[in-house]
């Protein structure tokens, strides 16, 4: 998928939302593993119906404010093994995912996804990179350093041009 094929994409997802959330999820522990993380912590993006939010490695556990939040979009970016080159980018709804497995997560991305739409009373999608390691070590690979800067600058295009008086 191309950035502007995602972008198009996230567009289209977030249309019409009045609040949406932006959840990075992985261990930055495990080089690129942590995009997720990565990415939330370096959106910049000030508005009060945008909750950008690291959840870690533990996603399940930000439930109860995400649904005090009332988001009605959820876009979780994660490092996904998708079998694909590294650095693709795929957005992923909770009834495609079957396919995907992030071994790093306690719960199936497809049963989290479920709980936090009944939860929240939103709608979530997983915004997935194919990792090219996620072995022990700090940092992310340059060509998926390289994506996740390119996913944040989309994002904060986006949020820019959805949130515009």
């Amino acid at each position: 998928m191309t950035d502007q094929s995602f972008e198009a994409e996230i567009k289209k997802f977030i249309a019409g939302a009045k609040k949406i959330a932006i959840l990075g999820i992985g261990n930055d522990l495990r080089s690129d593993d942590g995009l997720g993380p990565y990415i939330v912590n370096t959106i910049h993006f000030d508005n009060p119906n945008v909750m950008i939010e690291n959840v870690g490695s533990v996603p399940e556990a930000f439930s109860r404010p995400l649904a005090e939040f009332g988001a009605k979009r959820i876009i979780m970016v994660d490092a996904a093994d998708m079998r694909k080159a590294p650095g693709h980018i795929e957005l992923v709804t909770k009834d495609r995912i079957g396919g995907i497995s992030i071994s790093t997560h306690s719960m199936p991305l497809s049963f989290l996804m479920m709980y936090l739409e009944q939860e929240t009373g939103g709608e979530s999608i997983l915004l997935g990179v194919q990792p090219k390691n996620i072995q022990f070590g700090e940092g992310l690979n340059p060509e998926i350093l390289e994506v996740a800067e390119n996913i944040i600058a989309s994002f904060e295009r986006l949020l820019a041009e959805h949130y515009k008086e």
